[in-house]
């Protein structure tokens, strides 16, 4: 009898639009009559149609999301369109399918403004490899109305910046701010203005962080304040921001943690100001990271601490890279005598570098010697490490 049901129902495909609504609670409620039997084997069939129709070849996790979507309260033409669009501007099975996964209500979105949406950001604005990208990690792009959400939005940027191409820049580098409301991005900005920044300013500094237009005012303005206690002034704090503009965009609770872990080892002679001020990067280590590259150095490579605490960029290095070098420099025993080289000679160097002006070895003797070492070398020492 279920079977026959199902037969009959599955002939309807109207929009919800055209059938009642049943008076059901919310989470049972159905708006087409291909919904009446929700049942596993009412689900397949609804897939194995689009997949059918399709051409596409979804993994079954992204096809539960489509149906929790509400695709199926749509007909099974509407959801093929939908998805037909999409291909047709040349997104691929994989793109298809992480779009589905983060995003899946895609698939119940008016044509007429799937298509408009892609055409502005592909062929008006931006071009089509960049929205083919960019959609796929973050699809909620093609959520938003052009006319009423996205173009007020730019030319707000253009009004304060007065430069198109350094606006489409900052949008390809970081769209996600544009899911903020238009009053919200100019808050932001203002805020950051108020530091003492004239425009072409704070658009050099956007450009190397656009993340800055997500952050949170507040949460801006507390970095202010803090910074200020610790005996930074309005000019330094411009100029820090130039150098390292994450620290503003990093929680206010891991940057004390951090600050706190680097006075408490010894870097900056104990003032949180001059850590800071020499070496705003060690601020976007975590302190794990950092706590493991320290204890090495110290610990296991026996290098001494002053010049530990004279180059604070190693805490930001690759561990293998570092051990490795080390390790290199003690084989040849340059790591040892009146001609030691400084911590801080090489670890800014590539590899190549690193064995002219440093090890003055061929480049080829020292990957032997990398090579040679065991594999698990490293992780062991590691392993025994207290953090």
């Amino acid at each position: 009898m279920a079977s026959l049901i199902w037969k009959i129902a599955s002939k309807f495909s109207t929009p919800i639009k055209t059938l009642p609504r049943l008076t059901l609670p919310m989470q049972y409620r159905c708006f087409n009559i291909n919904v009446i039997l929700c049942n596993e084997f009412s689900d397949d069939i609804f897939i194995n149609n689009v997949l059918e129709k399709t051409g596409l070849q979804l993994k079954k996790s992204v096809a539960k999301k489509l149906l929790a979507s509400g695709s199926r309260e749509w007909s099974l033409d509407y959801t093929c369109d939908s998805i037909q669009c999409l291909q047709s501007f040349g997104f691929q099975t994989a793109g298809l399918n992480k779009i589905f996964t983060m995003w899946p209500f895609i698939v119940v979105m008016e044509k007429k403004l799937l298509i408009e949406r892609i055409e502005f950001w592909g062929k008006e604005y931006l071009d089509m490899d960049w929205v083919r990208s960019t959609a796929v990690k973050f699809p909620r792009l093609l959520a938003y109305d052009v006319k009423s959400n996205i173009l007020p939005k730019i030319h707000y940027l253009y009004h304060f910046f007065k430069n198109d191409a350094a606006v489409k820049q900052i949008i390809r580098k970081y769209p996600y701010f544009l899911i903020s409301r238009k009053g919200t991005i100019e808050e932001r900005i203002n805020c950051i203005a108020e530091i003492g920044m004239n425009p072409a300013t704070v658009l050099t500094l956007i450009k190397r962080q656009p993340r800055l237009l997500y952050a949170t005012s507040s949460g801006f303005s507390f970095k202010i304040v803090w910074l200020e206690r610790l005996g930074f002034d309005r000019s330094e704090i411009v100029s820090l921001l130039l150098r390292y503009p994450s620290i503003f965009v990093t929680n206010i609770n891991k940057l004390e943690e951090k600050v706190h872990w680097l006075v408490e080892v010894g870097y900056g002679g104990g003032s949180p100001r001059r850590i800071i001020w020499i070496n705003p990067p060690c601020l976007g280590y975590t302190v794990k990271s950092m706590k493991i590259k320290f204890a090495l150095l110290r610990d296991h490579l026996k290098i001494d601490l002053e010049q530990i605490h004279n180059c604070p960029s190693a805490l930001g290095y690759s561990t293998k890279r570092l051990y490795n070098r080390i390790a290199y420099l003690k084989h040849l025993r340059l790591w040892e005598g009146p001609y030691q080289p400084s911590l801080g000679s090489f670890i800014t160097k590539n590899d190549q570098d690193f064995c002219n002006l440093v090890a003055k070895r061929p480049y080829q003797h020292y990957m032997n010697f990398v090579d040679s070492l065991p594999a698990d070398e490293l992780t062991e020492k590691l392993s025994n490490t207290s953090i």
